[in-house]
């Protein structure tokens, strides 16, 4: 896939995980927590569109809908503990398929 085919295909999840102004700037517990779990949503994505730009092929560790669910407030434990582990396993994910990647072909191509 390339980087704008990529881009094109995470545009959507990567709007609804921008944290607002307004998120920066509340620091109460459910701004917090929000901040949290859409900063670890925003790191699973930049894997999985890592992924992507590389032609991997991965299961995804969650679903659009678990996705959207997990933004609702308020923000549960386990909203925290289920995007903190979505955002381990992508890295997983990555990690494990990036050593056959040759970044000096990404470079030049």
């Amino acid at each position: 896939m390339t980087k704008d085919k990529g881009k094109a295909k995470w545009a959507v999840a990567k709007r609804m995980v921008q944290i607002t102004q307004d998120e920066w700037d509340s620091h109460n517990v459910e701004a917090q927590a929000i901040k949290f779990v859409k900063a670890k949503l925003q790191i699973a994505i930049y894997y999985l569109s890592q992924l992507d730009e590389h032609g991997s092929s991965y299961t995804m560790p969650f679903t659009g809908k678990q996705m959207k669910e997990a933004l609702k407030t308020p923000i549960t434990k386990q909203n925290v503990k289920d995007v903190a582990d979505w955002c381990h396993q992508c890295r997983l994910i990555r990690d494990k398929v990036c050593a056959s990647w040759n970044y000096e072909e990404e470079k030049t191509a």
